[in-house]
């Protein structure tokens, strides 16, 4: 089970942006302050924050922290960390990640995605190690089951890095090396090859970002080009989660014959109802579509650009929206291990205000 360590004692149910506190579930949701900062940085050791979802019930931001395999609980009011959640048997092993995070927040339930490093080390070459599945009640303060995605795939294609929850509770975990989607029921006990691979060659690489809004889901594929490249050709597949297995179908963009970058997430920003998608592009920013009937086609328009991204250095993993402000994630690669740790000696990751950017190409 998971192990949570307090680095702020919670003494007052009340919000108080300065003692680090926050509302009750029960207070209902949408009700925090207006957050009025721009671009900020957490302060944290070897955070590492890969994906991040603000919870609007408890003004909370819960960041999953990539090599630790462990995820953060920070109060952006505050600046401060308020825990640091690990997994026994995960967050203690060398090659297990955090990657994808998603969160209920009328349920306070998140879905945490383990990946194993070996196939991104290997551009899918080496498809070992173990993928889980992790579902946690912040209520709780408690781990409430693990799935083991690699008793499914018997390693026969990995990558799996990104999830999005259904109206029913059911889990779907986007795998990369090569394509393919994974269901897992509200229990944790039922994994099933929702979408299944289409090749044995466990080199190609597929989809990275999932996202979903009603009924539909959403899935970036990098149509082969890696998300460590700059330029690419990406599509985006929508589905109906309804669906028994999977039927993906061609999002139309606009204008035609626009390219889309390689992603490594997709977010739908809260406060745009599910008709504004943000792409995260590791080396470049974040790429900015709409869409006004459900995704069967969107507008691509335009970018976001950034000068933080450094190759092997620094990218953009993901985007989040806190309060009515929206973020471009900062992340670091470790470099040099600190010996007895999983990473690297920084202590400092930024989340860049977009907000006036985005907001300037939806006029």
């Amino acid at each position: 089970m998971a192990r949570t360590t307090l680095q702020n004692l919670l003494t007052l149910s009340l919000f108080t942006p300065t003692l680090g506190l926050t509302f009750p579930r029960d207070h209902g949701p949408n009700r925090c302050p207006p957050f009025t900062n721009t671009t900020f940085s957490i302060h944290q050791f070897q955070l590492y924050p890969d994906m991040a979802r603000f919870d609007p019930t408890t003004c909370l931001l819960h960041i999953s922290s990539l090599f630790n395999g462990t995820f953060a609980t920070f109060n952006p009011y505050a600046n401060t960390t308020l825990s640091i959640t690990s997994f026994p048997g995960i967050s203690d092993v060398f090659d297990e990640h955090a990657s994808g995070i998603h969160l209920v927040p009328s349920s306070g339930l998140i879905s945490l995605v383990i990946d194993a490093q070996p196939a991104f080390l290997t551009g899918g070459a080496n498809a070992t190690g173990d993928y889980w599945l992790i579902k946690y009640s912040t209520g709780a303060n408690r781990e409430l089951w693990r799935a083991n995605l690699t008793s499914v795939t018997d390693a026969k294609w990995s990558g799996f890095q990104d999830v999005t929850v259904d109206k029913r509770g059911n889990s779907y975990v986007v795998g990369t090396y090569p394509s393919s989607i994974l269901k897992v029921d509200k229990s944790g006990k039922k994994i099933k090859a929702w979408l299944p691979p289409k090749t044995t060659n466990t080199t190609v690489h597929g989809f990275t970002g999932v996202e979903s809004s009603g009924e539909t889901l959403l899935v970036i594929d990098s149509n082969g080009v890696p998300e460590e490249l700059t330029e690419g050709d990406s599509l985006l597949w929508r589905m109906d989660m309804r669906d028994e297995v999977a039927k993906p179908k061609l999002v139309k963009l606009r204008p035609q014959g626009i390219k889309l970058g390689v992603s490594d997430a997709i977010h739908l920003p809260e406060k745009y109802g599910g008709k504004v998608m943000l792409m995260a592009l590791n080396y470049v920013g974040v790429e900015v579509l709409r869409s006004e009937d459900g995704w069967v086609s969107a507008d691509v328009l335009g970018r976001v650009t950034s000068d933080y991204p450094a190759f092997f250095q620094r990218i953009i993993p993901s985007t989040v929206q806190i309060g009515e402000k929206l973020f471009m994630v900062g992340q670091k690669f470790p470099g040099e291990i600190v010996p007895g740790t999983k990473g690297g000696n920084q202590s400092d990751f930024p989340f860049f205000d977009i907000t006036a950017e985005v907001d300037a190409l939806l006029r």
